[in-house]
């Protein structure tokens, strides 16, 4: 078949998407399977488990968990429960919506929240609560009109550097510690030489899987190899075991736990509609006019992934969830709808979590944290800057990093809020303004954070 052939293949899938909803689809009868679903299924395996061992890693510094296994079994539990719940949902029941991934520029602030003296399990809970109600009151459209195009700028950049600075310090510290200092610069190096050629080339979608294998030949060339020492096994199913023994800080479902999580839940939820516009506008970049249904339904995915953040968090794990970044970019650049590919991601997901080497791998630091960089908080940045269209928006955005860095990324946020959405900074001369109800609820919204920041900050004084 030639390149031509094989395109308008690809097209005629894409327009000709028509799966059931909440019915059973399966494939080669509701959808087809091709060779290039393969490719976002293996990037968001991938990336899922760096990201996961990522969360894993802060709440275990966080929380001083000595537990050596903390990390890796919390990834084996967060790739089976995410990966069954692609398959039935994504692939099977409604192939309208995204998988339900992680929520990667949230892992930068873990520090913060544990300093805050905020329960993992309480700010998922709430999340998932706070999700359900936004999502069936379809109400995502109003939380990015709130977030202007300054904050948003802001908030991004402000998760983007604090992830890349982590994660620039992490790398280099594993490196000097194994006697290794120049292998933390090569690896970062060649990490950069990656982003810009697959740029250049416009194959993004391969950037995990290359960051990847780059990570382990280079390191392979300086004698350090990944500790396969996970076996295979089933995930730990007992919350009790996990709330108690692993994490060792019990459920901690009490209100004033559920207080003080509240303005961290409240920032994870108005981050998803953001993160959700970024994939949804590669998509619709990539995919043609026709092929509307290859879209995805961002108030139905965030239902699911409301579900997925409080199941995996009653189970003992770690992540806070959102759309599946690694898996979704590399699907519209590919040209991909849902379906088959989401498939293949949950059959790859739960395979990764049984088998318990892939995790070994993945968590292997040189991999982790060069995926973390290149992959995921350089692309940040990248879309945070170009948010950044005239002068008053970057002053809002350099408010919202300064002060996030400074005092609280919650204070940086809302303080972008406050500055756009009351045109202290006369930054809407060319934007809609908002209505009075939109600034009174912008203002309610803020009272209502700082109150709880005060009595948190209280609370722990």
């Amino acid at each position: 078949m030639n390149k031509s052939s094989r395109e308008n293949l690809l097209y005629q899938d894409l327009v000709s998407y028509k799966p059931k909803k909440w019915q059973p689809n399966f494939p080669f009868r509701d959808y087809g399977l091709r060779l290039e679903d393969i490719i976002p299924a293996l990037s968001g395996g991938i990336g899922k488990i760096s990201l996961v061992a990522a969360f894993a890693v802060a709440w275990a510094k966080g929380f001083n968990i000595i537990d050596t296994s903390f990390v890796t079994e919390n990834v084996r539990l967060e790739l089976i429960i995410g990966g069954l719940i692609t398959m039935l949902l994504c692939a099977v029941f409604n192939p309208y919506t995204a998988p339900p991934g992680t929520l990667a520029p949230l892992i930068p602030i873990i520090p913060a929240i544990v300093l805050a003296g905020v329960h993992p399990l309480p700010l998922s809970l709430l999340i998932g609560i706070l999700g359900m109600v936004i999502s069936s009151a379809k109400g995502f459209n109003k939380i990015i009109k709130l977030n202007g195009q300054g904050t948003t700028a802001g908030i991004i950049l402000l998760f983007g550097l604090m992830g890349l600075t982590s994660s620039l310090e992490n790398l280099s510290s594993w490196s000097n510690t194994r006697g290794v200092p120049y292998l933390a610069n090569i690896l970062i190096l060649s990490g950069m030489i990656i982003y810009i050629f697959l740029n250049k080339i416009k194959a993004k979608y391969l950037m995990i899987p290359a960051c990847a294998a780059a990570a382990l030949i280079l390191s392979a060339l300086f004698g350090v190899f990944p500790e396969l020492k996970t076996g295979i096994a089933l995930p730990i199913l007992n919350p009790s075991i996990w709330w108690h023994e692993k994490w060792g800080i019990g459920f901690g479902l009490n209100l004033h736990n559920f207080i003080k999580a509240f303005p961290f839940a409240l920032l994870a939820v108005m981050m998803w509609p953001i993160d959700a516009l970024a994939i949804k506008k590669i998509q619709e970049s990539n995919y043609p006019e026709e092929a509307e249904n290859a879209l995805f339904n961002m108030d139905e995915t965030y239902i699911i992934v409301s579900i997925r953040n409080m199941l995996g968090a009653v189970m003992g794990g770690g992540q806070i969830a959102s759309v599946w970044r690694s898996f979704m970019i590399p699907l519209a650049t590919v040209k991909r709808p849902i379906a088959a590919s989401a498939l293949i991601l949950g059959i790859i997901s739960i395979l990764f979590g049984l088998l318990g080497a892939p995790i070994d791998i993945a968590v292997f630091p040189p991999l982790l944290w060069l995926v973390l960089i290149v992959g995921v908080y350089i692309p940040l940045l990248e879309v945070g800057l170009s948010a950044v269209k005239t002068a008053p928006k970057a002053q809002i955005a350099v408010t919202c990093i300064i002060i996030g860095i400074a005092v609280n990324p919650i204070i940086g946020w809302i303080t972008g809020m406050f500055i756009e959405n009351f045109n202290i900074l006369d930054v809407q001369k060319d934007d809609l303004y908002l209505s009075k109800k939109d600034k009174w609820l912008t203002l309610i919204l803020i009272l209502v954070i700082i109150s709880t920041y005060i009595y948190t900050y209280s609370m722990a004084v």
